[in-house]
């Protein structure tokens, strides 16, 4: 069968009445900017050259012929990124009737480029079109009109109600507007203007996914993460599973990142507002761990037995929590008990001292009683506080001992005892020097603790 031919120029343009019905948004392609869509497409048009009298072909007053055989009009999609269409749409007959009006129905899914705005993502909204346009006739042989000519102005914003009849909702996007326009074009290179129909449409996304997904689970790893940098110390005044738990939050959130990066486009314009929280939580994650590092480091000061600056230590044994509310908020009652450990600490390191004069002024004392006990000179006092105790008995001169006593029983006694009493006051002295070493580096490590462990209050009172 013969294809049959358009009217000629000479009758006019051919009216193209055009209904379009949204049916569904099947798929977003953010990273291609690549909507799929779901379409009907009704055309209807007059042709001369189809009449026919029924009385003379047995009452037939209507015909289904394939649309190939005919001629129809060869409306496209010009934001069409599938040029293939015969691929996308269905192959229907057309319906002609005897006075001569064709209706042709068609089926397609379409492939419209669209710019994507992502930059509120995953609450953003997004306007797209679909324009419907002769790929080859001009407004001098097609005119395009649609099937509800609303009472607007010419050129303006219509909507047609008919267009979202058998719209599918799409569970991740939900449509908010929908409305079309009748453009006329008129381009340099032909007198006659290109008439044409866009179908504006805007669509929001649901963030429901994102925020149970990604949103809220990050937020709670970047809370834990702060909250892990504000607890107290550990029993041993540690607290390097702080770092541990700040690196494997910035980890995790690392990999969250990869997931969103996936459906962001490569070439965007600029960061979406989910890429910008997530980049804040890692900045936050990072200055939480940083801080716990900062203050380890600080802490392991004590461990080497370096002392705190006297300026230092005597400034935070100078702060007054109790006088300030806004102190006492902060830093609460660990700075209060620390100052009162370290002043406790103090007087204990000046009470040893104390007892380590009286202990060598009682020794003394006893050696000379025992000196004088035998027979023998005490020894000068002055002498004796210009030396070692055990150095000046062990090369004591002979004159001061009598020849007689270095014989008798007594002398050998008082060698014994003497002695004896240097060995224990030898003994006695290294523990006292022990619990005097331990206790200063027990206080050097409490002052740096001390610091170290209220350095997350003043790290939270800079930003106020």
């Amino acid at each position: 069968m013969r294809k049959l031919a358009q009217a000629d120029d000479s009758s006019g343009p051919t009216n193209v009445t055009v209904q379009l019905y949204f049916k569904q948004i099947q798929k977003i392609q953010e990273n291609d900017q690549i909507i799929t869509l779901y379409c009907w497409l009704e055309e209807y048009w007059m042709d001369e050259f189809l009449r026919w009298d029924p009385a003379e072909f047995g009452g037939i007053s209507t015909l289904h012929v394939p649309a190939d055989m005919i001629w129809k009009p060869d409306l496209l999609v010009y934001n069409n990124a599938n040029m293939n269409v015969k691929d996308n749409e269905l192959q229907t007959n057309s319906l002609i009737e005897y006075d001569g009006k064709v209706s042709l129905f068609r089926a397609m899914i379409i492939d419209i480029t669209c710019y994507l705005n992502m930059n509120k993502f995953p609450f953003d909204q997004q306007i797209c079109y679909i324009m419907l346009a002769s790929w080859s006739y001009d407004g001098s042989q097609i005119m395009l009109q649609t099937a509800e000519e609303p009472t607007a102005a010419p050129n303006a914003n219509k909507t047609n109600l008919a267009t979202l009849t058998h719209y599918i909702p799409n569970m991740e996007w939900k449509l908010v507007d929908f409305k079309y326009r009748s453009n006329l074009k008129f381009y340099e290179c032909c007198p006659n203007p290109y008439p044409d129909i866009s179908y504006f449409f805007a669509i929001k996304r649901n963030p429901s996914y994102y925020l149970f997904t990604l949103i809220i689970p990050s937020a709670f790893i970047t809370i834990v993460t702060v909250i892990g940098f504000f607890t107290p110390h550990s029993s041993t005044g540690e607290n390097t599973e702080k770092v541990s738990l700040g690196v494997t939050a910035l980890l995790s959130l690392a990999i969250i990142l990869m997931m969103v990066s996936d459906k962001l486009p490569a070439t965007s314009d600029s960061v979406p507002l989910l890429g910008q929280y997530y980049v804040g939580l890692i900045f936050i994650m990072f200055l939480a761990t940083y801080c716990t590092t900062f203050t380890l480091g600080i802490q392991m000061n004590g461990n080497a037995g370096r002392p705190i600056p006297k300026r230092m230590r005597s400034f935070l044994l100078s702060i007054q929590v109790n006088r300030s509310l806004f102190l006492k908020y902060f830093f609460g009652t660990e700075l209060t008990n620390t100052q009162e450990s370290i002043k406790m600490r103090l007087k204990k390191y000046e009470k040893l001292s104390e007892l380590k004069r009286l202990f060598a002024r009682d020794i003394l004392a006893f050696q000379q009683t025992l000196i004088k006990g035998h027979g023998g000179s005490p020894p000068d006092a002055e002498e004796v506080q210009r030396q070692d105790m055990t150095r000046k008995i062990s090369e004591m001169p002979a004159s001061d001992v009598n020849e007689k006593d270095k014989t008798s029983d007594g002398y050998e006694m008082y060698q014994v005892l003497n002695s004896i009493v240097m060995d224990v006051y030898n003994a006695v002295q290294s523990i006292r020097q022990d619990l005097t070493a331990h206790e200063h580096l027990r206080r050097i490590r409490k002052e740096w603790q001390m610091l170290a462990s209220n350095l997350p209050g003043y790290f939270s009172v800079l930003p106020a």
